[in-house]
This record gives C-alpha cells, structure tokens and sequence, in this order.
C-alpha cells in the first residue's frame, strides 16, 4: 500500500508541469530568427522553472523523511547544491543567449 502511494505523488509531481503549460502552446511561430530565439527561450524558461521547483520539492522531501538517516540527509543537500547550480547556469545560459541575440542584430 505504501508503494501505491510514493507512486501517485511521483506521478502527481511528474504531470503537474505539463498541466501548468497547457494552455499555452509550446513554441509559437516567429517573423525573424531572433523571434524564434525568443519563443524558444521562454519554453526553455518555464521547463527550467518546473524541473527547479520540483528538485527543490523532492529535497524537502528527503530531508523531512530522513529521520536522521545520513545518506538520505546528504542525498538532499547534494540536490540543493545542485539545483542552486542548475540555476546559476541557467542564468548565465540567459545572458549568452541575449548576447547571441544582440550580436545577430547589430
């Protein structure tokens, strides 16, 4: 029974991005190539958004349950530190891109 319930959370966690970006279509079409840069970027945007916020859940999760087990602590704080660098990079990934976009247009 307890199996059957870790399965439905998962799956709750694992469609809940999908329901959230329904009503939007996924990547609109563009005039220029800087347009199709644009709409590709802010799909990009909100999968990264969904994987961060769901990392960040499922690390919560790990520390809550741990009851003081230090593999699952350590599991969790190896998650933290690596969604914080996953945002790093894609905050760096934003810039390149604005830079790619601003060298194509001048």
């Amino acid at each position: 029974m307890k199996n059957k319930h870790k399965f439905i959370f998962i799956l709750f966690l694992l469609a809940t991005p999908f329901a959230l970006f329904a009503a939007d279509p996924l990547i609109e079409t563009g005039d220029d190539v800087v347009g199709i840069i644009n709409n590709v970027t802010s799909w990009l945007w909100q999968l990264f958004a969904a994987a961060t916020v769901l990392a960040f859940l499922i690390a919560g999760f790990f520390y809550v349950t741990a009851a003081g087990d230090s593999d699952r602590i350590t599991t969790a704080n190896n998650m933290i530190k690596y969604g914080i660098i996953g945002v790093v990079v894609a905050l760096l990934s934003a810039g390149m891109s604005e830079l790619i976009k601003n060298i194509m247009i001048d």
